[in-house]
């Protein structure tokens, strides 16, 4: 947990210019629009060790008909009795197939280091509370990312870094509230957009710097704009540890009301 935390900080410290601490403490809210990255435990039917779940129907329909990645091999060596065979109609099918109807949630491949929590994974290190990782490093409450490093709270994330609270999009670096955008940096609240630098509440936009609601401003207006957004937002997530708003909720009537510059 120590390079999670320190990568908390981290991401929290170029997000919103000062740290938050204790990412389990922020884990409600991390995960808050990230359903699928819950991971749960359930007892393997042939030794009862622990088997980790991602909570997609998927896999959660197994019930309890599940093993350990190590142990389908074992289970790859049972079969029905040529009588059973024969005898196998639908009606006694679930009776019959009992004994050999049994797989493995657990994918797992390459060389993993200090990844706790997850499932689904490949070539990760320090990854925590995560489902469908791949090729990342330092991830938390997050799901289905790839080649992504400090990224919490963030789902279908690619290419990306420093990062909360993000989905869907590609090549994000330093993004808070970012959704379906590509090649972005240094946003707040942004949603489809691309190449923007230094932007916040912007909608549909494409090659801004220094904008707000699809306006650039200049760096010196934006920058005290930025300041005092992130001030307030860093003093609510200290306080109440989650945020009232987030980028799917900014059309609802009380925002404006709630942070005021």
């Amino acid at each position: 947990m120590r390079e999670i935390e320190k990568a908390f900080e981290s991401a929290t410290l170029v997000i919103f210019g000062k740290p938050l601490s204790g990412v389990d403490n922020y884990g409600a809210w991390l995960k808050e629009k990230v359903k699928n990255a819950k991971v749960i435990k359930k007892k393997s039917k042939l030794s009862g060790q622990d088997v980790h779940v991602v909570s997609i129907d998927f896999f959660r329909l197994m019930g309890n008909n599940v093993v350990t990645l190590n142990e389908t091999v074992e289970m790859a060596k049972r079969s029905l009795s040529e009588q059973e065979v024969e005898e196998l109609t639908v009606e006694n099918a679930p009776k019959l197939l009992q004994k050999i109807c049994t797989t493995s949630p657990e994918i797992i491949f390459g060389e993993n280091f200090d990844t706790e929590g997850a499932a689904c994974f490949g070539m990760t290190q320090h990854c925590y509370k995560t489902a469908f990782c791949f090729w990342s490093k330092k991830v938390a409450y997050s799901f289905w990312n790839r080649e992504c490093d400090s990224v919490f709270g963030c789902s279908n994330l690619v290419l990306s870094s420093h990062c909360l609270k993000c989905h869907s999009s590609t090549k994000l670096q330093r993004c808070f509230e970012v959704n379906d955008s590509f090649s972005c940096s240094g946003c707040h609240f942004c949603h489809n957009c691309e190449n923007l630098q230094e932007c916040m509440f912007c909608f549909n936009a494409k090659d801004l710097r220094y904008a707000i609601g699809n306006v650039e401003v200049g760096r010196k207006a934006y920058m005290r704009v930025k300041e005092l957004l992130c001030s307030q937002m860093h003093k609510e997530l200290l306080k109440e540890k989650r945020l009232r708003h987030d980028i799917f909720s900014l059309g609802g009537a009380n925002f404006s009301s709630d942070y005021k510059s």
